[in-house]
């Protein structure tokens, strides 16, 4: 896969489940709670022993996350199982505190990849799209919002700003992201997602009820969680419910530095 592909895919799929609070101010969209200085994630296989015990396999990604003490983000670096830079994200921002640039670039520090993040005038985001490094505009995300100001649709956009994907939310009393309803290019619904949470407002499970194919397939995700002492979690295992049997698929941890 080309790296500016690996760039959308993580930009879109970062954006898919925090409906109700993206809003640009970084550390709020992180949900993060303290003072949170330095993020180490690093995300692994996950099995069963010969004994059914949960264990570690191979490391699988390595992302760390630093902040400025104001909660905005410094920067993001994506590294190799070797430890090698693969690329670094950095991230400006305007007056209000909101993000509105990101610079990617790669391990010899040339911009690879442009990230912008578009306000109206009550600063509300309404707009994400990126460029590659030759400026031109790759991908599109233009959002919508409710009364209550939470992103309620998410338009997907290629190159020529053709809508080719759009996701629609429904939210908990709450405030919590219930369900988003996904529609392809000719308004067809092809997907419908759904979270549940534990009592710290993490999701505890996801169930994606796909219609893509002849007979419609679902799929359901459970998460376990660590937390530590500010409420953030410091460990998430994921796993593949077939059946009644719970399949581990990944764990990530995070070792979390505070200010």
């Amino acid at each position: 896969m080309k790296l500016n592909k690996i760039l959308l895919a993580l930009l879109f799929s970062a954006a898919s489940l925090a409906a109700a609070a993206q809003s640009g101010r970084d550390i709020q969209d992180d949900e993060l709670h303290g003072e949170v200085k330095r993020i180490d994630s690093r995300m692994y296989e996950a099995r069963y022993d010969l004994n059914d015990n949960l264990e570690r396999g191979d490391q699988l990604e390595h992302l760390v996350t630093e902040y400025k003490q104001n909660g905005q983000r410094r920067s993001q670096t994506y590294l190799s199982v070797a430890e090698d830079i693969i690329f670094r994200t950095r991230y400006k921002h305007d007056g209000f505190g909101l993000t509105t640039l990101e610079h990617v670039v790669d391990n010899q520090e040339r911009v690879i990849g442009r990230t912008y993040y578009v306000y109206d005038a009550e600063h509300t985001l309404t707009e994400v799209y990126v460029e590659d490094a030759e400026r031109q505009v790759e991908n599109r995300m233009l959002l919508s919002h409710d009364a209550e100001g939470r992103i309620s649709q998410r338009s997907f956009n290629d190159h020529v700003n053709n809508v080719y994907k759009r996701e629609v939310y429904v939210f908990n009393p709450d405030g919590s992201v219930n369900k988003a309803v996904v529609y392809d290019r000719s308004k067809q619904k092809v997907q419908e997602k759904r979270w549940e949470y534990d009592e710290q407002g993490y999701p505890t499970s996801y169930t994606l009820y796909d219609y893509t194919e002849e007979e419609p397939e679902l799929f359901i995700t459970l998460y376990e969680r660590e937390y530590d002492s500010h409420g953030n979690w410091i460990r998430c295992t994921e796993y593949d419910l077939l059946g009644d049997r719970k399949i581990p698929t990944y764990t990530t941890v995070r070792t979390i530095e505070y200010f």
